[in-house]
């Protein structure tokens, strides 16, 4: 073979590599399961060759197809990957230290952590109480407006203004949203001298949260507690 159709084999496999994520891309944010149409418009694919892409990733058991309506869903294989992941990461050696602030506060207890414009939630801890407001694990989290988000920001590793600016848009949720980037960075530089950073109802009316960054060696917030 010659050196021409070696590179020519690695543009295809890379091709398809591409697509295949971007197909399951579709699914980060739609809950309801979606017709092959809509996933071949939404990753700019013609029937076909979605459909193939479609079957090799069910087959791997990253995508599985409803034998009645035939729309598709994540696979389980995702939620293993993604355990395993997890468990790599040692995300799951703070759970202890979270059960016991929640139990001594009485209130749900996150970790989060940040990934490129939004934080996630890789572990929790539920509050006892039956009246209570979770984020579920693998919930994202505009960053400016959470306690968590604004705590990473605050303790990353380049100036506020920088990391406010590099932010790409900053929705409003409620009237207490900030969403002017000069008072979000005098807020964030309140919080780097608090050590803590608080979310008025910023995200959901009636809902207070209150965020500590989880430091490394050097000062920078690898993960924040909320």
């Amino acid at each position: 073979m010659s050196g021409h159709d070696d590179a020519s084999e690695v543009r295809s496999g890379t091709q398809s590599v591409d697509r295949a994520v971007a197909i399951m891309e579709c699914f980060r944010q739609d809950a309801t399961p979606l017709g092959i149409t809509e996933i071949a418009r939404r990753v700019g694919l013609n029937i076909s060759t979605a459909h193939r892409l479609m079957r090799a990733l069910v087959s791997a058991g990253f995508m599985e197809q409803d034998p009645i309506n035939e729309r598709y869903r994540l696979g389980i294989e995702i939620a293993v990957l993604g355990q395993r992941a997890l468990e790599q990461a040692g995300y799951h050696l703070a759970q202890p230290v979270l059960a016991r602030l929640a139990a001594t506060t009485g209130e749900s207890v996150s970790l989060g952590v940040r990934r490129n414009h939004e934080v996630v939630v890789v572990e929790r801890a539920s509050s006892p109480q039956p009246l209570r407001f979770d984020h579920p694990s693998g919930a994202e989290l505009h960053m400016h407006a959470s306690a968590m988000g604004k705590v990473m920001l605050a303790f990353g590793e380049i100036s506020l203004d920088a990391a406010v600016a590099q932010l790409r848009d900053l929705p409003s949720f409620t009237d207490r949203t900030v969403v002017d980037r000069t008072e979000l960075a005098a807020m964030l530089l309140t919080v780097r001298a608090d050590g803590f950073a608080t979310n008025v109802e910023e995200r959901y009316a009636g809902v207070n949260g209150i965020a500590a960054p989880v430091l490394n060696a050097n000062g920078i917030a690898r993960a924040a507690i909320g």
